[in-house]
């Protein structure tokens, strides 16, 4: 069970790290936009970043969901965390707008994924099962770098003093 859930964890990491790439890349080129989210608040991605946005005081006018593109604005990609408070709007009130730029969602999806994949790779027959020493040539009880016994043979291979049947 836990294996299979450590698989799902790596493979939905890296479905998911992808799809982000794509959406951070894309954002060059298209914008997406969620309107009308309560309490009056948009969603918008666009040029790398997710912005959040909401207005003060708390308003709910109608608004409506918007996809545009391809929509190139001259604006490189935003790279850094920024919060921008006190934006005026038309009926009095201000806005609050918060850019998170997508290359940080790629990496606290990325970072644990990989980390994944790195826990669960192939260590070389000979190795050591915890910390990767070589163990072949010797015959050793423990490991010597860790002190975590070798692990056991697989069915398939003979063990010591046990001679393999002639075919």
């Amino acid at each position: 069970m836990r294996k299979r859930v450590r698989s799902t964890c790596k493979w939905g990491g890296t479905v998911l790290t992808v799809l982000l790439l794509v959406a951070w890349v894309g954002s060059a080129w298209w914008m997406w936009c969620w309107l009308e989210l309560p309490p009056s608040g948009d969603v918008m991605v666009y040029s790398g970043a997710a912005m959040i946005s909401w207005q003060e005081p708390w308003s709910f006018p109608p608004r409506a969901i918007h996809w545009s593109g391809p929509d190139r604005n001259d604006q490189p990609f935003l790279w850094g965390f920024e919060v921008i408070r006190g934006f005026p709007m038309k009926n009095g009130s201000t806005q609050v707008l918060i850019f998170v730029p997508i290359w940080s969602f790629v990496l606290l999806t990325a970072m644990p994924t990989a980390w994944l994949f790195w826990r669960d790779r192939r260590r070389a027959p000979g190795l050591c099962v915890k910390c990767g020493y070589d163990l072949r040539g010797a015959d050793h009880k423990v490991c010597p770098e860790c002190g975590s016994p070798p692990p056991l043979p697989s069915p398939a291979e003979p063990r010591e003093g046990v001679k393999s049947p002639a075919p």
